[in-house]
């Protein structure tokens, strides 16, 4: 969550992780408080990952010394540079598709987060007051489906 924040608020030095990390806890312990329930902050980064395991494995095959065929079998053709390349804009139109959203608590986290470390603590649930009722709302359909309805 470090990280998201960072990218969030547009910091790209590790001066203030620490000032960052505390303000992240803090907002979690305000979020679940307000909710009455721990609530799930993960922010999916999964297209950055698959796009770099994905990429890995192309330069990797690419790179392969073809293997000895055994006898009677064709030899196995090495990758090109143009299969590669097209391989590599398949996995980028593949990872440009995949559209990465954060929980709605990470949501409201990373703003708390915004709004704590530019001094406007006091301004934030006033200006979400919406974002906040929907996601009380949410985690109480949540817990009367769960309970069956009762």
């Amino acid at each position: 969550m470090l990280q998201a924040v960072k990218d969030y608020l547009k910091i790209t030095w590790d001066d203030e992780d620490a000032l960052l990390q505390a303000i992240i806890e803090r907002g979690k312990a305000y979020l679940n408080d307000l909710v009455g329930k721990e609530l799930d902050y993960s922010c999916l980064l999964p297209a950055d990952e698959w796009y770099k395991t994905e990429l890995a494995a192309i330069l990797t095959q690419l790179m392969k010394e073809p293997e000895e065929p055994e006898e009677g079998e064709e030899p196995e053709a090495p990758m090109t540079i143009a299969e590669a390349i097209d391989l590599i804009l398949a996995a980028e139109k593949q990872r440009d598709k995949q559209v990465v959203m954060p929980t709605p608590a990470a949501s409201l986290l990373l703003d708390y987060c915004r709004y704590v470390y530019n001094n406007a603590s006091e301004y934030f649930e006033q200006n979400f007051a919406r974002e906040i009722l929907r996601l009380q709302l949410q985690v109480a359909v949540e817990e009367v489906s769960a309970d069956g309805g009762a």
